[in-house]
């Protein structure tokens, strides 16, 4: 009985805290703990291409940046 306590309860948290729970399960396979993710947008051809270009020319890391943005709309 006390098995099947044990395994209720580490679902709940599993469950409630899914992403902690999945990220420690992901440390177990790799090794290693990833604190990124990708990401798929739909943008606008000429914006995508001069921000790539803006990018390439400043040396910029062009994740590094549209986070930074995310960063500064979301403090807000």
């Amino acid at each position: 009985m006390q098995s099947n306590k044990f395994l209720k309860k580490a679902h709940e948290i599993a469950q409630r805290d899914k992403i902690v729970f999945d990220t420690l399960m992901e440390f177990e396979r790799d090794k290693r703990i990833r604190t990124k993710t990708r990401l798929n947008f739909t943008i606008d051809k000429n914006i995508a291409f001069k921000f790539k270009k803006y990018c390439r020319e400043k040396g910029y890391n062009m994740s590094s940046k549209v986070e930074a943005a995310m960063k500064e709309m979301v403090a807000k």
